[in-house]
């Protein structure tokens, strides 16, 4: 199993190893990780306009593939062929599901969960995301904007579960007062 850290600086942990900055190589491939890390797959043609938003270079298709080849290498040296966390077909690039963890895609869950409920139960999954959002995302990612948008936009969400979870403690610190006046009322003045 592949951990990918977004939350903080990009990072890959698998079995046992733990890898960032150049262990996962230059800028190039530690974006197409990232990229790959937000969205879970990627169509070629929208990776080249985010990597290169003025105009890819000539062979970029076969640059992004060895790139990402190098990278699974790099991740995993002894990987049997065909045992990638990255899938790659004619049009696009995917992680495998099955073989991947993201933070991020752990944080959107832990919203989502969230969502669906009210109250006291809607509390742990708020402080969890909260907790796993507690730095900036692809804090070591530096240049394009698309890294500046993916930070905002996760900045924004994770102070808004933030928000909403203090505002359930805050009730719930409210009921608490409220059953202790009630039952007991001499504490009440």
């Amino acid at each position: 199993m592949y951990e990918i850290q977004l939350f903080g600086p990009l990072e890959v942990r698998t079995r046992g190893v733990r890898l960032s900055g150049g262990d996962l190589g230059d800028d190039l491939p530690r974006h197409i990780l990232a990229l790959l890390a937000l969205r879970g797959k990627v169509r070629k043609a929208e990776l080249a306009e985010l990597l290169w938003p003025e105009c890819p270079p000539a062979g970029h298709l076969t640059m992004m593939e060895g790139q990402l080849s190098l990278l699974c290498r790099r991740l995993d040296p002894a990987a049997e062929a065909g045992d990638s966390f990255v899938t790659i077909s004619d049009d696009e690039f995917a992680l495998a599901p099955d073989r991947v963890r993201v933070d991020v895609a752990r944080f959107d869950e832990l919203v989502a969960a969230a969502a669906g409920r009210s109250g006291r139960s809607a509390l742990r999954p708020l402080v969890a995301a909260a907790h796993l959002a507690g730095r900036p995302l692809l804090e070591d990612l530096t240049g394009p904007e698309w890294v500046t948008r993916a930070r905002e936009l996760y900045r924004d969400r994770a102070a808004a579960a933030a928000v909403r979870a203090a505002a359930l403690t805050q009730a719930r610190r409210g009921e608490a007062r409220h059953a202790l006046f009630t039952r007991a009322p001499e504490f009440a003045a």
